[in-house]
């Protein structure tokens, strides 16, 4: 803007000073050459030689300066209040939604919010946080749903109104144009000639005075001569001639009038009489025609009561009758009920006698009759109680010797010995203790059941066994210790080879953690008969060590498992 200005600035400086030369170039160049004393004509007069013609870089500039357009003046934009009005609602709503929008994600802006109660915040914040683009389409495919077009009827019912207004408004131009055409202007009213209306000596008469069509017949002579009476003065109002006449005239007036005004006196008074009597014939025929209706509605209302009474003395009747008949029913079943109530009283009594004297009669004869059946009482309770103690005593003997059977096939099987199964001792256990109802035999032999279900007493080894097995599986478990991890052909072999250089380690290393200190502690836990402490230490090997050591660990839990619970039935079968 400001270059702008710069430029319009310098343009019309070099304009104006262009002009200036230009002027004093033509000036100088126009000037005649006149000597003192001599006429100066209005013929064109020639330049002095001596003046120095216009150069032509003059000439263009100044041809230059004047093609140059003038930079139109920018004007000012005018103040819009409805541009001005839709920008502060536009900055308002675009505050106030960004508002909402940090109020769901700051706490302090929105207790701004809830505390000042903000219009229509809870519906804009719940449509921040739950609305989506989907929900707006949803509600904009709806819009046009909502929005109904007029029926044709509508439509032709509106065009019919607006054509009938249209009608009416054209009409109510043309009347006004219309009668704005009778008005002049006042320069058309001054030009109009001066209308003057002549008035004749016309003099209009007063008009008389007539009885009416249908009230001619009826008046008598006095009205109709003071009506003409009355009509001869105004004839002389309107002769204007009432000199002489004048006198006899008023006199015939008021000599009609008072004859008139006498006659109205006696027609009242003959029609007050005439009213008087009328009164007195309708009073009388109204006391008459009341008494009669008196008697009649008397008469009416007495009939009606004498029915009323009758038929209310019928339903009383009636109902007196149906209360008797059940105060009898009440009173008949009362007694009906006090009776038997008579009757169960003396038997109950009756019966208390009776017992009294059985019991009477039973302490006199049979006086240690209880006594006798107290004593075959607790003689049955201790015969009861031997046969369960004899029942106990015998089913103890048998699990004992099931248990005792199954331990000596289980625990001191010798290698000759042929194969037998175990289960068949373990259901005469079950049989034997199914009486009991012990929990403990349950759930122990539960568990016993499926872990020796094919098992034979062979089939579980015994602690030299285990032995032997461990002794067998060392060596495998020393070449495993070697053995590096992914470990390939070359280096199960490697490790075979080395694993023969290796030293036992003798005696019992509770801290050693190589797998001779392992080795050397599950020997001699087997050797002390400590099968638990030597599992735990083979289940606690690690890696290719502990899959060879998987079937033996799997033996020897069997063998674990099989002696805790035979040793449970055990002691439980001797403290049943």
């Amino acid at each position: 803007m400001f270059s702008a200005v710069a430029r319009r600035a310098v343009a019309q400086s070099t304009q104006c000073a262009a002009r200036r030369s230009l002027t004093t170039s033509m000036r100088s160049f126009q000037q005649v050459n006149t000597s003192p004393g001599s006429p100066v004509t209005s013929q064109p007069v020639k330049a002095n030689a001596t003046t120095e013609p216009v150069l032509p870089e003059v000439k263009d500039e100044v041809k230059r300066i004047n093609e140059i357009p003038e930079e139109p003046t920018p004007k000012k934009k005018k103040f819009s209040f409805t541009g001005f009005l839709f920008k502060t609602l536009f900055f308002t709503s675009v505050v106030y939604g960004a508002t909402l929008y940090v109020a769901t994600k700051n706490d302090k802006v929105m207790d701004f919010v809830l505390d000042n109660n903000l219009p229509y915040s809870e519906e804009l914040i719940d449509l921040i946080e739950t609305g989506s683009v989907q929900q707006l389409q949803k509600s904009l495919g709806r819009l046009p749903q909502n929005i109904k077009l007029p029926s044709k009827d509508q439509i032709d019912e509106l065009a019919h109104k607006i054509e009938k207004g249209g009608e009416t408004l054209i009409k109510e131009t043309k009347s006004k144009f219309g009668q704005s055409s009778k008005y002049t202007t006042p320069e058309e009213q001054l030009q109009k000639p001066v209308e003057v209306e002549s008035v004749g000596n016309v003099i209009e008469k007063l008009p008389m005075i007539r009885l009416k069509d249908g009230l001619s017949d009826y008046a008598d002579e006095t009205v109709k001569g003071t009506i003409a009476s009355f009509n001869d003065l105004i004839a002389l109002v309107d002769a204007s001639n009432i000199g002489s006449k004048k006198d006899g005239l008023i006199k015939n007036i008021n000599e009609n009038v008072h004859a008139l005004t006498s006659k109205l006196v006696k027609l009242s008074n003959s029609l007050e009489e005439e009213l008087q009597k009328k009164l007195k014939t309708t009073q009388t025929e109204l006391l008459s025609a009341y008494t009669q209706k008196e008697l009649e509605l008397t008469q009416n209302l007495l009939d009606q009561f004498n029915h009323e009474k009758s038929n209310l003395e019928k339903k009383y009747q009636a109902r007196v009758t149906e209360e008797v008949e059940a105060a009898k029913k009440a009173i008949t079943q009362a007694a009906v009920n006090a009776t038997t109530m008579v009757r169960v009283e003396q038997t109950k009594k009756f019966e208390s006698m009776i017992k009294q004297k059985i019991d009477d009669e039973r302490e006199g004869r049979l006086k240690n009759l209880n006594a006798l059946n107290n004593r075959v009482e607790d003689l049955e309770k201790y015969a009861q109680a031997l046969e369960e103690q004899a029942v106990a005593a015998n089913n103890r003997g048998v699990i004992q010797l099931s248990i005792t059977k199954l331990k000596s096939l289980i625990f001191a099987t010798e290698a000759n010995t042929p194969a037998k199964f175990l289960t068949p001792y373990i259901a005469r256990i079950g049989d034997a203790t199914t009486k009991s109802n012990d929990e403990v035999f349950s759930l122990a032999l539960n568990e016993l059941k499926p872990l020796l279900e094919n098992e034979s007493n062979q089939s579980i080894l015994s602690i030299p066994q285990l032995l032997t097995a461990w002794e067998q599986l060392t060596p495998e478990l020393r070449s495993a210790s070697l053995l590096p991890p992914n470990a390939g052909l070359l280096g199960h072999v490697a490790s075979v080879i080395f694993s023969k250089f290796l030293l036992p380690v003798k005696g019992n290393k509770p801290d050693g953690k190589d797998i001779e200190s392992v080795i050397a502690r599950v020997n001699l836990s087997l050797v002390r008969g400590q099968l638990d402490v030597a599992v735990e230490e083979v289940a606690n090997l690690k890696g290719w060590s502990r899959q060879l050591a998987d079937d033996w660990v799997k033996e020897a839990r069997v063998r674990l498992e099989a002696e805790f619970l035979v040793g449970l039935i055990d002691v439980e079968s001797k403290i049943m």
